[in-house]
């Protein structure tokens, strides 16, 4: 149950430091709209909000992997099928189940990222796997008692 705990407590301070990157991702949107030179510091950010991204997507799937492992007894190899498994077992409604699909294709997609316009894209959709990632901690809160 340790690692369990210690899986959900990164996934969670990956979760915090995706909202971080967020909120400073949009404070210097607005900022750069007015001012190019702000340009290169938002191209920065918007990669920092990848890469925080892609963290909270590897340490949420790996999480879920543990709890089907100690919970249901599950061994799932794959975060497209720890989803599966997820949606067997009613885990999470089905609106969430299909935004954890969505999420691993865009996880997918952030590692083959090189033109700044598919960043953009990928990071403007990025705010609404964040809601995903806080519906996964509501539902599984840790410890279990």
């Amino acid at each position: 149950m340790e690692s369990l705990d210690r899986k959900y407590e990164n996934f969670k301070k990956c979760y915090e430091a995706l909202g971080k990157s967020i909120n400073t991702q949009n404070e210097l949107e607005a900022i750069s709209l007015s001012n190019p030179s702000v340009q290169n510091l938002f191209d920065t950010v918007n990669a920092g909000v990848i890469k925080h991204f892609e963290l909270a997507y590897e340490t949420g799937w790996k999480f879920l992997k543990e709890y089907l492992l100690i919970i249901y007894n599950r061994e799932i190899l794959s975060p497209k099928a720890v989803f599966r498994a997820c949606e067997e077992l009613q885990l999470f409604p089905q609106n969430i189940l299909n935004e954890l699909i969505t999420l691993a294709d865009a996880r997918n997609e952030t590692t083959h990222i090189y033109s700044k316009i598919l960043a953009q894209e990928v990071c403007n959709s990025i705010t609404k796997h964040y809601e995903v990632f806080g519906k996964i901690l509501e539902t599984v809160k840790m410890p279990l008692v």
